[in-house]
């Protein structure tokens, strides 16, 4: 499966970002990836103007593992 990742930071202070990876409700392509990163990313920034968009990427979804 793959996952979208859009990073963002403040624009207050560079050093200070985040990830998002919106869900789904169907399994990305590669394609779709692509397709839609852009839009997501704008949804966001609109509705948090103090971020910016830093960069995305679309990875291959694995399953993440708690620390033992």
């Amino acid at each position: 499966m793959i996952e979208l990742v859009l990073v963002y930071c403040l624009i207050s202070d560079s050093h200070t970002c985040i990830e998002k990876r919106p869900a789904f409700e169907v399994e990305m392509t590669p394609q779709s990836c692509l397709m839609d990163a852009e839009r997501y990313a704008i949804d966001y920034v609109e509705a948090h103007p103090a971020w910016r968009l830093a960069g995305w990427r679309c990875e291959i979804d694995v399953p993440r593992q708690d620390p033992t």
